[in-house]
């Protein structure tokens, strides 16, 4: 029992003094458990520091992208929220379409022309909108040919937050499965008492929408 608690203060450098090694053996002991402990901890102590202190942006994105009327065409859209008090600053958004070559298992991937790619200061919600004009991917692209094509909407989000003061990065996707067709996001912002307040839970929320015909 003395030889094992020897060995817990020895590693974990306590050292309180009730018992000292005797001899080469001992010491060598005693030398390697104290090199040991140290090291253990110090890895540990880092390897906890670099999980807990790694930033994330955290966003929330809706659970269903749409094809909804945009102006005088119809638009891809998806709605992304930030429901934590952090600041994120410069956000950068990317979106490209995937879908199988014809008669291949292989993929192409199209970049998606965003009507705003980069937001300054993102304060709650950002509805993110891709116009479906003659060169869009998506241009008179039904939604059983999407299901042929196994269409999937890679996102990528790209923000500086101003907690960390480092750079932060988000991604999600889209299958055809997951677009409603005809659909639109309904308003998240309300103005109450002369305040205006972002209800960030209808996020989901959406409407029946008549489609504009090409």
């Amino acid at each position: 029992m003395e030889a094992f608690f020897f060995s817990a203060q020895t590693i974990t450098t306590l050292g309180y003094g009730q018992v000292a090694p005797t001899g080469i053996l001992a010491n060598i002991v005693a030398a390697t458990e104290s090199m040991l402990g140290l090291l253990g901890f110090a890895l540990a102590t880092g390897m906890v520091y670099g999980r807990f202190s790694k930033p994330a942006a955290k966003l929330k994105y809706s659970k269903s992208a749409v094809i909804a009327p945009y102006k005088d065409i119809n638009g891809f859209m998806f709605r992304v929220v930030n429901p934590h008090g952090n600041q994120l600053l410069e956000l950068e958004a990317t979106v490209a379409l995937s879908m199988l070559r014809e008669n291949s298992n292989l993929r192409n991937f199209f970049p998606l022309e965003l009507e705003r790619s980069q937001v300054v200061f993102l304060p709650a919600a950002w509805t993110i909108v891709h116009p479906i004009i003659e060169t869009s991917p998506f241009y008179k692209l039904s939604k059983e040919e999407l299901m042929i094509k196994d269409a999937e909407i890679i996102v990528t989000l790209k923000a500086f937050d101003d907690t960390f003061s480092q750079s932060v990065y988000s991604r999600t996707s889209y299958k055809y499965s997951e677009i409603e067709w005809g659909a639109k996001f309904t308003y998240l912002i309300t103005h109450e008492g002369g305040k205006i307040s972002i209800d960030v839970s209808g996020i989901d929320n959406t409407e029946a929408a008549q489609l504009n015909h090409y």
